[in-house]
């Protein structure tokens, strides 16, 4: 029997560019092919004043184009922890106007001593701007840590969770599947744990990364891995066998309503047709 694990309206995308006229000609290509679901990294050259310009030229010119922009508190970081606050409530303040209603925060590569996610949020939960709940945060969570570091990352995320401010959280990147299927139980009883003690909360969504895998990238990543991110040998081993275990990542989305984030470049038909080949996938009952 045949069936497709998630259709392209289903899952979101993250974009890079590095202009304004290369931001308008990937969301026209991704208008084209009835791509709506969009995040925007804050990362590299991507922040600050350059970041919510190219938001809310994506708002005011793809309408239709709905968008989750990131905030990193280490690439937005201004002197201290006050500066960087009021930062963050001014981009919250600027992304609402121009018509979003969910930011994914983050820490950053390199945690600051003075904010990260978790301080962040507990100083923003009594914020006025948060009342109606119109707008929330969307926090990262990493299934893949080891046990003494998995243990942290879980206290990390229950103390975001407690900030009342969260409805959605974004699963980094790794391989092994039947861990996360194990770790995905612990994620679920928080979850719901969470819902019950705050009424206001109804919902809180479930978001994975995927990565195509290429050759190119194949050879990077043995060559510098990249920090957090568990990729197995077997993966790295061959292009072939990296879409397996990408296809038994889906599947455990597909089980878990995942809604897959993909983190590869999408710039042209022959990058989605590779998209398509590996969504497109027969399922074996």
């Amino acid at each position: 029997m045949k069936d497709i694990l998630f259709n392209f309206t289903e899952i979101r995308i993250e974009i890079s560019f590095k202009s304004f006229d290369e931001l308008r000609k990937t969301l026209s290509f991704y208008k084209r092919n009835n791509l709506y679901k969009i995040n925007i990294p804050c990362k590299n050259s991507l922040k600050k004043e350059f970041l919510l310009k190219s938001i809310e030229i994506a708002k005011d010119e793809f309408p239709n184009i709905d968008i989750i922009p990131h905030f990193s508190i280490f690439h937005e970081f201004k002197r201290n922890m006050i500066n960087t606050q009021d930062s963050l409530v001014k981009f919250m303040e600027a992304v609402k106007y121009y018509g979003c209603n969910h930011v994914l925060l983050v820490s950053g590569s390199q945690k600051r001593k003075s904010l990260d996610s978790v301080s962040a949020l507990s100083i923003l939960k009594d914020n006025s701007l948060f009342f109606n709940q119109d707008i929330s945060f969307g926090v990262a969570f990493n299934p893949y840590l080891p046990p003494y570091l998995f243990d942290e990352e879980i206290l990390r995320l229950e103390k975001k969770l407690q900030s009342g401010l969260v409805s959605s959280i974004w699963i980094q990147f790794g391989t092994d599947y039947k861990l996360l299927k194990s770790r995905i139980e612990i994620l679920s009883l928080m979850i719901s744990a969470t819902i019950n003690k705050n009424p206001k909360i109804s919902k809180i969504s479930l978001f994975g990364s995927i990565l195509i895998p290429s050759k190119q990238f194949l050879a990077r990543f043995k060559y510098r891995p990249w920090k957090g991110v568990y990729c197995s040998n077997e993966f790295l081993e061959s292009e072939e066998m990296a879409h397996k275990i990408i296809t038994n990542l889906l599947k455990n989305y597909k089980q878990n309503e995942i809604c897959p984030l993909i983190e590869t470049n999408i710039t042209t038909d022959e990058h989605l047709k590779k998209l398509s080949n590996i969504f497109d996938l027969s399922i074996k009952y």
